[in-house]
C-alpha cells in the first residue's frame, strides 16, 4: 500500500458522494491506495449510508469506514492514523473533491 487518504466526517451530507468518486477516478492504481473514512461523533443514519455506498460504488477499492463516537477533525484523524498502512498519508475533507491526477502527483 502506497498512500493511505483519510477522510475524517461528521454528519456527512450527498457531497461525500463527490468527494469518493473523485478518489474512484484517480490515474493512480487504485490497489495502491486506501480510502479510510473515520465517522466520528455520530452514527446513524450516516454509517447505514456510507456502507451502503461503498458496497454500490467502491466495492473493489481498499476502503475501510470507521466509526467513533469521539468528536472533533484531530481526533477522527488520529485514528485514521492509527490504521493507515500506507507509506504516504493524505487528508482531505469530506467536502473536498480532487483532481483526477491528485494521488499520482502527490
Amino acid at each position: 500500500m502506497n498512500i493511505s487518504v483519510i477522510i475524517p466526517t461528521y454528519k456527512p451530507q450527498k457531497y461525500i458522494e463527490d468527494c469518493l468518486e473523485s478518489l474512484k477516478n484517480q490515474t493512480y492504481n487504485k490497489h495502491e491506495f486506501e480510502i479510510i473514512i473515520v465517522l466520528n461523533g455520530c452514527c446513524e443514519p450516516y454509517k447505514s449510508q456510507l456502507q451502503s455506498y461503498i458496497y454500490a460504488n467502491l466495492d473493489d477499492y481498499n476502503v475501510v469506514l470507521i466509526q467513533s463516537d469521539e468528536s472533533g477533525v484531530s481526533k477522527a484523524r488520529n485514528i485514521g492514523l492509527d490504521v493507515a498502512q500506507g507509506d504516504y498519508i493524505t487528508f482531505i475533507d469530506d467536502d473536498d473533491y480532487v483532481s483526477k491526477e491528485y494521488l499520482e502527483e502527490l
